[in-house]
C-alpha cells in the first residue's frame, strides 16, 4: 500500500461493480485493483451521488475531498474532473502533497485552459497519459517537463473480451461507440459491398432520428444500443470485421479497438497520431485515412474475401493486446509513479 495516500476519482456505481463480480461486465482498474489495497483512502463521486455534469456539485466534492485528505501526502487524481477542481483548491490551501494525475484528452481546451493557461498543471508532480502523442502535447503545449510524464497506454479486460470459439462468424461488419464516430463514412464504404453493418451506439443518429434526417436508414444498417457488455461481446464475436471510424484527430475509439482485438478480431481504425501506437498496420490490424470511404471499403472487402488472413491478423491482435494492454499491466504502470 502507498503510505498516507488517497485516490480521488469519479468511481463506478454499485451495479457496475456487481456486474463485474458476476462476470457479466469487464473489469477496469477501479473495480478490481485501485479500489482496494493500494491507497489509504479512496474517495469516489458516485459514493456521494454527485452529479458529474454539474460544475457546482463537482467543486463541492473537490472541497470535501481536499479537507478529507488534509493530512494525506500522496494523492492520485484518477480523472481530470474532479482532479482539476481538486487542484484549484490546492492552489489556495497548499498543503504538503505529492500529486499524480491522469489526463486522458490533452487536445481538449477544457483541460488545456486550467492546466496550462491557468498553470494548475504546475501543481501536479507527475502526469499520466495514454499515448506517446499525448506526451508530446504535454511537452510542447502544456510545458510539462519530460521527467514528470509517464505514458501508460490503455487497458482492456482480456479475460472478459477473449475469443468465443462457439460463436458463428457471419459475413458482417460491426462498430461501437458514440463519441467522435464517423458512421457516415463507414456506411458509405459498406454500401457497395451490401454487407450487413451493425452499430452499437447509445446515441441518436441522423439516419434514424432527428429533426432533419438526411434520408431513411439504409436497409443493410442496424444501429441501436446492444444493452449489455455480454451482448456487445456477442456482437464482436459474430462479426468478421470490426471498424472504428473516427472524425477528429483525438484519443478516441481505443477502448473498442482493444476490446475487439482482444477477442481475436481484425480491426480497422481511422488513423491519427493519438492512436497509432495501439496497433501495427498490416500486422495485427489496419489503419485508414480519416473520411476515406474508398480506402475503408478496400480493407473491409479484403478481410471479408480472405477469412484465413483475417483470422491470422485477429490472432496476432489478441497476442498483442494480452502482452501490452491488460488491466493488471495498466495498474502496475500507475503504481510505478510512487
Amino acid at each position: 500500500m502507498i503510505p498516507n495516500s488517497a485516490f480521488i476519482t469519479v468511481g463506478e456505481r454499485k451495479k457496475t461493480l456487481d456486474d463485474v463480480a458476476a462476470g457479466i461486465a469487464p473489469t477496469a482498474e477501479y473495480a478490481t485493483f485501485l479500489r482496494d489495497g493500494h491507497f489509504s483512502r479512496v474517495m469516489a463521486m458516485v459514493d456521494e451521488d454527485v452529479d458529474v455534469g454539474a460544475t457546482g456539485a463537482m467543486v463541492g466534492f473537490a472541497l470535501r475531498a481536499y479537507f478529507a485528505t488534509w493530512k494525506h501526502e500522496n494523492i492520485y487524481l484518477g480523472e481530470e474532473f474532479p482532479g482539476i477542481q481538486y487542484l484549484a483548491v490546492h492552489a489556495v490551501l497548499r498543503r504538503p502533497k505529492r500529486i499524480a494525475m491522469m489526463i486522458h484528452n490533452v487536445a481538449s481546451m477544457r483541460r488545456h485552459l486550467p492546466l496550462a493557461t491557468l498553470r494548475l498543471g504546475r501543481l501536479v508532480d507527475h502526469l499520466l497519459c495514454i499515448s506517446e502523442k499525448s506526451r508530446q502535447e504535454l511537452l510542447a503545449r502544456y510545458g510539462v517537463p519530460s521527467s514528470r510524464i509517464t505514458v501508460i497506454g490503455s487497458r482492456v479486460d482480456t479475460g472478459f473480451f477473449s475469443p468465443l470459439p462457439a460463436a458463428q462468424v457471419r459475413r458482417q461488419v460491426c462498430s461501437a461507440g458514440a463519441v467522435n464516430r464517423d458512421y457516415e463514412t463507414l456506411i458509405e464504404a459498406a454500401r457497395p459491398l451490401d454487407v450487413p453493418t451493425k452499430i452499437a451506439a447509445d446515441t441518436a443518429w441522423r439516419y434514424s432520428t432527428g429533426d432533419a434526417p438526411v434520408g431513411p436508414r439504409p436497409a443493410f444498417v442496424e444501429m441501436r444500443s446492444w444493452g449489455s457488455y455480454l451482448k456487445l461481446r456477442g456482437l464482436y464475436a459474430e462479426s468478421a470485421v470490426v471498424v472504428v471510424p473516427l472524425k477528429k484527430a483525438m484519443l478516441s475509439g481505443v477502448t473498442v479497438a482493444l476490446e475487439a482485438m482482444a477477442m481475436g478480431k481484425p480491426v480497422i481504425l481511422t488513423h491519427n497520431a493519438y492512436v497509432e501506437e495501439f496497433l501495427r498496420d498490416g500486422e495485427n490490424g489496419f489503419f485508414v485515412p480519416a473520411g476515406d470511404a474508398g480506402a475503408l471499403r478496400d480493407k473491409i472487402a479484403y478481410l471479408l474475401d480472405h477469412p484465413q488472413e483475417a483470422a491470422r491478423i485477429g490472432e496476432r491482435a489478441r497476442n498483442w493486446v494480452v502482452e501490452r494492454f491488460s488491466v493488471d499491466r495498466f495498474v502496475q504502470k500507475i503504481l510505478s509513479v510512487w
